[in-house]
């Protein structure tokens, strides 16, 4: 029986994907599990899984098509197998009101015309043309059969940059008088948006707790003499949350309409701030990993956002934003929605700290401040929840398993 490959969403608020390339060919052999094509959405690249063995019999939403997510993009099943693609793009839209079939099967015939009129080009030429507002009719293709490739693109972009372009124009679309203007990428719009969204709806509280991590950083040490799979303060920081989460499990939920939903995954985020703005790759089932487990996933995930990319589409549940490598002292984040909360964590540094009995002494101290959706969360709950994160940190023995 043909299964559908569908449109992931990406997000919790991402209502359409592009697909950036296939993969794998029509008609060609594939293995459940194994990556068949790649889809952009506002937020990253992701790769989508075949749903099942057999061949790719139909190939529907095109290279470059953007679609509504959930949608079917592509169907496998067995060698030969016939397919009622009309049914499938009918039954597709099920959810949406007022179907008319009449334009399914238009869109069908149009869909030949349209494979005649579209540019050939490669995936890759599309994904940058794409970025860099370019129109593949222009471009020259020199692959098989007038083909644009990844190259011919590149090639077009520095002929244009060579043709003069008058001042007055230039100035128009820059800048004006108070300044220069440049357009939000698609990632900063949806980071304007969310923390929007954020601020707006949820009432914020903030905690904020001090930490003696001298314990830790000897553990990290300790931990990283054998030279494989380094194991950083923030990969300590995750295992501490993950623990915290796993008995405190009223910070670990949402807000739906009136209802607070507890989740049973742990999934943290862990905020990556890149060039083109603030990503949040998720680590999946972390109180499930010990800590190299936690330091090889993590650094996946980072090499992974730092190429575009995200290893998973699983949600989030809380996240974590580190800003001490910038030798920030201390912060308060906003909460990334439909989480409930965030931890911000500042750098590391010696400070004096006084006894219980009166002496003084040098310490290794981070600060940490937690930010709750007060709906949802209690203050005394997030003063404990932040207390045992501290708990874990300054005694690292409880991490080690």
């Amino acid at each position: 029986m043909a299964t559908h490959i569908i449109m992931p969403q990406g997000g919790q608020d991402i209502t359409e994907g592009t697909v950036v390339s296939w993969l794998i060919a029509e008609g060609a052999p594939v293995k459940k599990g194994e990556v068949v094509c790649e889809i952009e959405t506002e937020k990253a690249v992701f790769e989508v899984e075949s749903p099942a063995d057999g061949v790719l019999l139909k190939i529907i939403a095109q290279e470059g098509e953007k679609v509504p997510t959930f949608s079917v993009i592509g169907i496998v099943g067995k060698p030969g197998e016939t397919i009622d693609l009309e049914r499938i793009l009918v039954e597709g839209k099920k959810k949406d009101k007022g179907i008319d079939v009449s334009k399914i099967r238009e869109r069908l015939k149009a869909r030949g015309k349209d494979e005649k009129s579209r540019v050939k080009a490669s995936g890759r030429a599309k994904k940058i043309a794409g970025i860099k507002d370019v129109d593949l009719a222009k471009v020259k293709g020199t692959g098989p059969q007038g083909r644009v490739t990844e190259k011919d693109v590149l090639s077009y972009i520095e002929q244009q940059k060579k043709i003069p372009v008058p001042p007055s124009s230039l100035k128009a679309k820059a800048e004006d008088d108070r300044g220069k203007i440049v357009p939000m990428s698609k990632v900063r719009r949806v980071i304007a948006r969310r923390m929007l969204q954020s601020k707006r709806n949820a009432p914020h509280f903030y905690v904020t707790v001090s930490v003696e991590m001298t314990k830790a950083l000897k553990a990290r040490d300790r931990l990283n003499q054998g030279g494989e799979d380094a194991i950083s303060l923030n990969d300590m920081l995750i295992r501490a949350t993950a623990l915290a989460l796993e008995e405190f499990y009223p910070v670990n939920c949402i807000i739906e309409d009136d209802n607070i939903v507890y989740l049973k995954d742990i999934n943290i985020g862990i905020a990556v701030n890149l060039d083109r703005g603030l990503i949040v790759p998720v680590l999946t089932r972390a109180d499930r990993r010990n800590l190299k487990e936690i330091a090889r996933e993590t650094k996946r995930l980072i090499d992974l956002a730092k190429s575009g990319k995200q290893a998973t589409l699983a949600p989030g549940t809380f996240t974590i934003s580190n800003m001490g490598m910038l030798n920030v002292e201390n912060f308060v984040a906003i909460i990334n929605p439909p989480e409930s909360a965030i931890l911000a964590v500042g750098t590391t540094g010696k400070k004096v700290i006084v006894t219980e009995d009166g002496d003084l002494r040098i310490s290794d101290v981070m600060k940490m401040t937690l930010s709750i959706d007060h709906r949802a969360i209690d203050g005394a709950t997030a003063a404990k929840f932040v207390n045992k994160i501290k708990y874990h940190l300054q005694n690292p023995g409880t991490l080690i398993s």
